[in-house]
Order: structure tokens, then C-alpha cells, then sequence
């Protein structure tokens, strides 16, 4: 049997790096070691910085990320104050991971421009997207945290399908360079192997900042919350069903922790159009009167349901994904599997997703959703669900039992 030491998190790095017991080009020089020899099997990489990430480390970054190495989303623009601030907390990045193609049909693939992103769990699969390549990156050990932005899914779909995990804060937790959109529907983030690396990131990313002032208030790392909680349960928001296998993971790891499952009723309105409507107006494109006004019923009628739901449970539980990892090279068919994701940008609730087993040999990703502004309840129960994954049989640090 596979087995690996333990993989160390990036705050244990940053501690490291800061007391002197290791440098942050030691740590550098690792992470490209490692991305040279599992990008020609997982193609992860849009394009890697090694001089760039070199230069930065040997300038003996400090900071709570000190020396951290990460990946950048492409296509991201540098501006991004999530990349300003990770770097100025002293993490590093070492390049630009792969994300979907454009005009593909569907985006929960990944593509460098001659390969297709594969999953560290099975080199058939998609690692998911359109993080693709940042979380096929974390997954594998390579780096502990990549950046991304979370449109309809695309921090949480792929941290799915990885086995990571992948937080959607309450909608403007962290600024983005272009300000606040029409549409509302992105929220910029990270994945990552370790939830309080996750966490600590995040709220080190979070705040107003000139290019958007119209972001939340700083938020701090939260305190550890332990209490009983209520759950409602629901395998689906949708017409499509989860995968058996899928929904038995969910309701299995749910009666092993400490958590109450009430039945709750929960009726959504169809997100498909009123998503179609808002990224459209995010994206620049023009939208018809009538669109725009059934895009708002949908939003009011759903936060409206939500609010409802959570004046009696703690938190909403769902599978991050209805299946697990689908074909690395079925970009071109419409998937139904992100089916929970996108009503939580269509109303903004803070999300996340994180491993809690193992189907068909792959990983199966639950959904923490609470009210807006309630990221640390979303958290806190995540924790408590959270299963830690054995590693993918393509990673840094796997080693034999026997070795």
C-alpha cells in the first residue's frame, strides 16, 4: 500500500522559514523540483516562473506566508490584490496553472495548449475546473495553496474532484481588480491540502483595497468553534440526482460526527437562466430588461428560501459535485455535476467544499453553505466533517510501505 510522510502545511513552511531551519530557496527549489518532474505527467502548468520565484526567494521573504510557494490561476491580472497581499505576507509564486479553454462546452477540464490537466487520482480523470491545474497541483503535494476565482463552482468543483479543499467566502471577502461587477457571481479565493492554510490565506487576502473599496471588512482568522450543530441534508438542488455512490459517501460520513440532520424542506428557483443573465452583465455583454428582471426575482426568491432554511439549521449540507471526476477529455459534452455550486454565487453565501471519502476509489467533496457573512460556522463545520485522504497515486513524498 501507498503511503506517504506527512505533508507539511504552509504555515508549518512560513514557521520554518522564519525561525532559520530552513531557507525559503530550499523551499522554492523543492516546489520546482517537483513541478519539473509532475507536469509532464499531470500537465498542471500554463507556464512556470523559476527565475521570477528564484529571485523572490533568495530575497528572504517574511511574513506569515514566509517562503510559502503557490500558484497563480492564468489569466489572472497582476494586479489582483490577492497576489499582492500573498506576496506581501511573504509566500512566493512559482508560476501560472491551468485553467479550461475558452468556448469549450464544458469548463471543468483543464488545458495548457497541446495537453489535457489529468487528476493525481486517476490519470483518466479531469481534475476539475476551471482551477484545473492549481488543484491537480496541490492535490499532488507540489504546492500547498493555488489561487482561483469561483464563478459557478470553479474553487470548489475541482477541490472536489482532488480530494483538497476549496473555499467560496461570503461574496466580496476577498477585493478584486476590477471592483464590484454588475453581476455579481465571482468571488476570488483559494485551494489548498490543509483547511487552516486555507483559512489563514484567506483572511490575509481579505479586506477593502483601493482598486475595490467596496470589498467586506477585513476578516480574521476566526476562532475554532465547537457546538452542537444542526444539518439539513440534501443530495441535490436540482432536476439531477447525485450518484448513489456519491450521496452514500455524504450520508455515511454525516452519521459517523457529532452533528444533528434534520429533514428540512429547501425549494430554489432554476439558477441555469438567471446565472446566464449575471455573467453576462459581469463579463461586459449586454442583457435584455426582462432577463435582468427574472435574474433578480431568482436572486431575491432564493436568498429569500435560504434565509428560511437557516433560521432553523445551522447549515446547509450538500455534495460539492453530483459525481465524482468524470473523463479528462470530455470538455466537449455539456456535464451535469457542479448542479450545487452556482445558486451560491447567484446569492453570494460563503461555500466550501472538503473531502469526506472515497468512491469508485476517487474523491467525494461535501458542501458547507451558511448564511452570508457566516464564513466561520461554514468552516467550523467543514472541520468536523473533513476526512483526511490518503495520497493520489501521482504525488510528491509517495512512497512504498515496504521502502
Amino acid at each position: 500500500m501507498p503511503a506517504r510522510e506527512r505533508v507539511t502545511t504552509a504555515r508549518e513552511i512560513a514557521a520554518q522559514v522564519r525561525s532559520g531551519a530552513r531557507t525559503a530557496l530550499e523551499v522554492v527549489e523543492q516546489a520546482l523540483d517537483a513541478a519539473w518532474r509532475l507536469d509532464p505527467v499531470l500537465h498542471f502548468l500554463d507556464e512556470l516562473d523559476p527565475e521570477g520565484a528564484l529571485a523572490a526567494a533568495k530575497a528572504e521573504p517574511t511574513g506569515p506566508l514566509a517562503g510559502v510557494p503557490f500558484l497563480i490561476k492564468s489569466r489572472t491580472p497582476p494586479e489582483s490584490p490577492l497576489l499582492a497581499r500573498l506576496v506581501a505576507a511573504g509566500a512566493t509564486p512559482i508560476g501560472w496553472s491551468t485553467r479550461a479553454r475558452a468556448g469549450a462546452v464544458s469548463l471543468t477540464f483543464g488545458w495548457n495548449g497541446r495537453e489535457y490537466t489529468r487528476n493525481p487520482w486517476d490519470l483518466t480523470r479531469s481534475p476539475g475546473g476551471s482551477t484545473a491545474g492549481g488543484a491537480a497541483a496541490v492535490a499532488a503535494g507540489v504546492v500547498p495553496l493555488a489561487t482561483g476565482g469561483d464563478s459557478g463552482g470553479s474553487l470548489r468543483i475541482p477541490a472536489s474532484f482532488c480530494g483538497i479543499v476549496g473555499f467560496k467566502g461570503t461574496y466580496g471577502r476577498i477585493p478584486r481588480p476590477g471592483g464590484r461587477p454588475l453581476g455579481g457571481l465571482t468571488t476570488a479565493g483559494l485551494i489548498g491540502a490543509d483547511l487552516d492554510d486555507v483559512i489563514v490565506a484567506t483572511s490575509i487576502a481579505s479586506g477593502p483595497d483601493r482598486l475595490d473599496p467596496t470589498a467586506l471588512p477585513h476578516w480574521p482568522v476566526p476562532s475554532r468553534l465547537e457546538r452542537p450543530w444542526r444539518i439539513a441534508y440534501h443530495s441535490t438542488l436540482g432536476e439531477c440526482a447525485a450518484d448513489p455512490g456519491v450521496d452514500r459517501v455524504l450520508r455515511e460520513r454525516l452519521a459517523e460526527v457529532d452533528v444533528e440532520v434534520v429533514d428540512v424542506p429547501l425549494e430554489l428557483a432554476p439558477t441555469d437562466e438567471a446565472w446566464s443573465v449575471l455573467s453576462a452583465l459581469d463579463n461586459g455583454r449586454g442583457v435584455d430588461a426582462a432577463g435582468a428582471r427574472r435574474a433578480r426575482q431568482v436572486r431575491d426568491l432564493d436568498n429569500t428560501a435560504l434565509a428560511d432554511l437557516f433560521a432553523t439549521v445551522d447549515a446547509l449540507v450538500t455534495p460539492t459535485t453530483l459525481t465524482v471526476a468524470h473523463g479528462y477529455d470530455q470538455h466537449e459534452q455539456s456535464i451535469v455535476t457542479g448542479d450545487p455550486c452556482w445558486v451560491f454565487n447567484v446569492t453570494g453565501h460563503p461555500a466550501v467544499s472538503v473531502p469526506v471519502g472515497l468512491s469508485e476509489g476517487l474523491p467525494v467533496g461535501a458542501q458547507v453553505v451558511t448564511p452570508h457573512g457566516a464564513d466561520d460556522v461554514a468552516l467550523a463545520v467543514a472541520r468536523r466533517l473533513l476526512v483526511e485522504l490518503p495520497p493520489p497515486p501521482v504525488s510528491v513524498g509517495v512512497r512504498r510501505a515496504s521502502s
